[in-house]
């Protein structure tokens, strides 16, 4: 997988271009204006683009991730969100909308093809300053293949064979079966150089997106973004920089937008939001607060290794009645969450509502808990604070069931690490995930969340369960086209039903992207969370129209 020439040439290249990098980042600092040549200008002014101006302050709740920004091994919510701005696939999918645009790819693929020529976007080049080739892609989707670096969504490229160079600027994909899904696949394998350690970028991220890392303070939880001044792409950043801020107090996070300190803050905690939209700068629209059904949810997830205390559907069901979910969404989130009446978010194509949809029945969960003979779990949780704060509400829910839960809070990756590493230390997690880091389509989610090795083998030890084996089947007929209309529909919601059923993993409430923005700073920011920031800061595409 590596390639010396490349990476000879592409160290020469860097040698000598060390002195011009650093003279244009000098001359941009300084404010200089570029020559009226056409081969000066720089990409705002080739396009009919706003320069990007000032600086965007954001408060974020949720904690900076462990496991760096490499977007071939990172995990963590916080973290991946961030890799969304500096990095970029073949395509890019709006996490907010779910709709693609290209991406380094100069158009969008046609979902029939199994055979795709991909014209690479002109003058698109990475931070290093060097410029992407068709050998860039090709090593990228070598190593998102790759076992051993450990990619998370490798599961979501089997209809990917492999790819050649064709031309100076044109790489043509060769795939097992053509898929609908081709745009959102393929924007999730992120563009590196040849002949790059996926490791390196856990602390030094090389991306060719909008935005790239200028400091990241592990201590302080703060990352800082400065606007790549040579991004040509559908997303370019408006502002000159950029830091996400993380604050675990609720009250600091609302007074933080309220004096003016942070233009920008989400999630909003639940109870000061309503706070917030009492205000008089609300009400005034000095401050803008939004609230978007996000398809973000907190999922429980069961160990199902023999002898484990939830490896019994009994046990299982018992969890899911004890969880008293109108009281939770009164008391930790004020209202501002949804009910779960399928493992798909309402609106996806495929979903209904499944046949068992669980609600609140104590003396059901105690009577299941007794016979499956158990009385107390250890129970993981993830340190988001809405994920803390469900996992303590229903440690009290279990308690006044009979069953008392250890409760261990650790940041994601480490909670997945325990879940990966240690079967013996726990039995079941509550863990936040989001399907708008993949794309909304039920083979997606299927494929991702109930058929890769990555949850379903190592994390919640499943084995080959003749669920699995159902859910695979489907996905492969699909995938040939053996499966298609009402039939496939038909498909989707008996594995819909048999999810809801057996609750290998499941969600337990979707979330709201809660947001407060101060509009006396900032003007036209729509509302958004961490991940559609990359979407919130940008120019809108219809308004890239290059100068003649």
């Amino acid at each position: 997988m590596t390639g010396p020439a490349r990476t000879t040439s592409r160290r020469a290249f860097l040698t000598a271009g060390a002195s011009l990098s650093a003279l244009a980042l000098a001359t941009t600092a300084a404010g200089c204006q570029s020559s009226p040549d056409a081969d000066h200008l720089s990409v705002a002014e080739q396009f009919n683009l706003p320069v990007p101006t000032g600086h965007l302050d954001v408060i974020l709740s949720a904690p900076l991730g462990s496991d760096g920004l490499s977007p071939f091994t990172t995990r963590s919510l916080q973290n991946t969100a961030a890799l969304w701005h500096v990095y970029e696939g073949l395509s890019i999918m709006d996490p907010t909308t779910g709709t693609t645009q290209p991406g380094l790819s100069q158009k969008l693929f046609n979902p029939t093809d199994a055979v795709i020529d991909v014209s690479l976007r002109d003058g698109a080049i990475f931070h290093d300053g060097m410029p992407v080739t068709p050998a860039d892609v090709i090593y990228s989707f070598e190593a998102a293949l790759d076992e051993k670096n450990k990619f998370p969504n490798r599961e979501l490229l089997d209809f990917f064979d492999h790819a050649v160079q064709v031309a100076d600027n044109i790489v043509q994909l060769r795939l097992k079966y053509s898929t609908p899904e081709i745009n959102e696949r393929l924007s999730l394998v992120k563009i590196i150089p040849e002949g790059t350690d996926p490791a390196s970028l856990l602390d030094h991220p090389n991306g060719t997106g909008p935005w790239r890392i200028k400091e990241r303070d592990a201590a302080s939880q703060t990352l800082a973004f400065e606007a790549f001044d040579q991004y040509s792409g559908v997303f370019p950043a408006l502002y000159e920089t950029m830091t996400w801020h993380v604050e675990h107090s609720e009250s600091a996070i609302a007074d933080a937008v309220m004096d003016g300190s942070m233009q920008v803050a989400l999630p909003v905690p639940p109870a000061k939001y309503r706070e917030l939209a009492k205000s008089s700068r609300a009400k005034n629209s000095t401050l803008h607060l939004g609230s978007q059904k996000s398809k973000a949810a907190v999922y429980a997830m069961f160990n199902h290794d023999e002898g484990r205390a939830f490896s019994t559907l009994e046990a299982r069901r018992g969890f899911m009645k004890a969880f008293d979910y109108q009281g939770c969404a009164k008391q930790v989130f004020a209202t501002y969450v949804d009910p779960v009446k399928s493992p798909m978010y309402p609106g996806t194509p495929g979903f209904n509502a499944s046949r068992s949809v669980y609600t609140y029945a104590p003396e059901e969960a105690r009577d299941l808990f007794a016979r499956a003979e158990i009385s107390t779990i250890r129970l993981l949780a993830s340190n988001e604070p809405w994920t803390r704060a469900v996992a303590e509400f229903l440690k009290g829910n279990l308690k006044e069931v009979g069953l008392e839960a250890e409760l261990e809070i650790l940041p994601w990756w480490d909670a997945v690490k325990r879940m990966e590493e240690d079967s013996d230390g726990w039995d079941a997690a509550l863990v936040c995930l989001d399907p708008a880091f993949t794309g909304f389509h039920p083979d997606t989610l299927l494929r991702s969340l109930y058929a890769s090795p990555f949850w379903a083998d190592s994390r919640l030890h499943l084995g080959e369960s003749e669920l699995l084996a159902e859910i695979r089947d489907v996905l492969d007929r699909s995938a040939r086209l053996d499966l298609m209309g009402e039939d496939l529909q038909r498909a989707w919601q008996k594995l819909m039903d048999r999810i809801a059923t057996e609750l290998p993993l499941y969600p337990l409430m979707w979330l709201r992207a809660l947001s407060a923005i101060d509009t006396s700073k900032v003007a036209d920011l729509p509302d958004t969370n961490a991940l559609g920031f990359i979407a919130a800061t940008a120019t809108p595409p219809s308004q890239m129209e290059k100068k003649r």
